[in-house]
């Protein structure tokens, strides 16, 4: 993705290998140079690797498009937290 950390462009290589279905890459954050996003129909989920350099960690939101309802935050959560919580909604 443009605009982004080192940090960010590799988990999204990382995330690209995982196995998920019917989901595409997103950024409607173009000022966060620390955001990438998934999407699959209306959901979509915000990942921030702002704190990744330093802990190895994400900060997650999981929302309805449409509505802007939050299905799912989280905090410092670790890679393998990462996927389990997407495979939860993808």
């Amino acid at each position: 993705m443009k605009n982004k950390t080192t940090e960010t462009n590799n988990s999204l290589k990382q995330l690209s290998r995982e196995n998920f279905f019917g989901y595409e890459f997103v950024d409607y954050w173009d000022g966060d140079t620390t955001a990438l996003g998934l999407q699959k129909g209306n959901i979509v989920v915000y990942i921030s690797t702002y704190h990744y350099s330093k802990s190895n960690h994400y900060d997650i939101i999981i929302e309805e498009l449409g509505t802007g309802k939050i299905l799912k935050s989280g905090e410092k959560i670790s890679y393998n937290e990462l996927i389990h919580d997407l495979q939860s909604f993808f």
